[in-house]
């Protein structure tokens, strides 16, 4: 979870505790001043996203794995076991450069599957489809088709499908906190599991965008169309960012509902109906991030 100036998450270690760690927001416009502003500010927020997103998967992936670490390590590695004892040193925190690979490795992905597949796919229409709006209707159909398929099938893992049931623990704790409820359980199972500014809504907007900008660049030689993609994508992020934010201020008009509904239907892939043990660990990490909670490394018992 991520408040205005920290981020949180919360863990449930093998034992049964949660875990939250709290750290300072130290993003890219903040450092920058004159990056925060549009167009491009949405460029620099979706990276600052993902870096937190890196760190929070190495914490968590590290609590979660404590009972595996601890009995296949010649010396044990474990933090602090649930009875207060230290049985190891702490693990390193994340360097720069493994954050780095790690972001690198996932946009190679991302524009692989979602750009230059699609795009691929689509250049068998060359010569059939001389309209280039329609062709990259066809282009962004196709990776449309590809996004929900692959979502499909990560829906499919059982683990997969477990990060899925959090996701939308996530999105009832921070319904339940916008709309003024008791932070609760039984308060935020009530909620949706789909939230308008989810990342889910997001990544289809891009695509969306990405077909109207895409158009206005004609249809050049497809490798030259690949190339152009991989130069456009960040600033369709960035405009796309933006719609976002604007939507989130304007949840309740009819036009943002009209907007975002493909968005909102496409989360049904990616979230399923939490247990209340995970709405708990979504409910302490909102808390601890919008600083009802303590700033520091705490384990919690329950």
């Amino acid at each position: 979870m991520r408040g205005a100036d920290r981020w949180a998450l919360a863990a449930r270690r093998p034992c049964g505790e949660i875990f939250v760690d709290v750290n300072p927001v130290l993003t890219l416009a903040r450092k920058h001043p004159r990056w925060n502003r549009f167009p491009i500010r949405g460029m620099f927020a979706l990276a600052d996203s993902l870096i937190i997103g890196v760190k929070a998967l190495s914490i968590s992936g590290g609590i979660s794995l404590e009972d595996v670490v601890e009995s296949e390590a010649d010396e044990p590695v474990v933090r602090e076991s649930c009875d207060g004892k230290i049985k190891g040193e702490r693990a390193a925190p994340v360097s720069t450069p493994q954050i780095a690979i790690a972001l690198v490795i996932a946009f190679g992905l991302f524009f692989g599957l979602f750009v230059v597949l699609p795009a691929a796919l689509a250049h068998q229409f060359d010569g059939v489809i001389d309209n280039t709006v329609v062709y990259n209707l066809i282009e962004g159909g196709i990776r449309i088709t590809i996004f929900v398929l692959y979502l499909a099938a990560m829906s499919l893992i059982p683990d997969i499908r477990r990060v899925f049931m959090y996701h939308g623990a996530e999105h009832k704790a921070v319904h339940a906190y916008e709309s003024g409820a008791p932070m609760t359980v039984e308060s935020a199972a009530k909620f949706s599991r789909a939230h308008v500014r989810c990342g889910t809504a997001f990544v289809l907007i891009v695509f969306v965008v990405s077909i109207l900008a895409f158009s206005l660049m004609g249809r050049p030689a497809l490798a030259l169309r690949v190339l152009e993609r991989l130069v456009v994508i960040p600033f369709v992020a960035g405009f796309s960012y933006e719609i976002i934010k604007f939507a989130g201020k304007r949840e309740d008009s009819r036009a943002t509902k009209v907007l975002m509904a493909p968005g909102l239907l496409l989360q049904k892939l990616t979230t399923r109906e939490p247990d209340e043990a995970q709405l708990e660990v979504a409910i302490l990490a909102l808390e601890a991030a919008i600083g009802s909670a303590p700033d520091v490394a705490v384990a919690v018992k329950v």
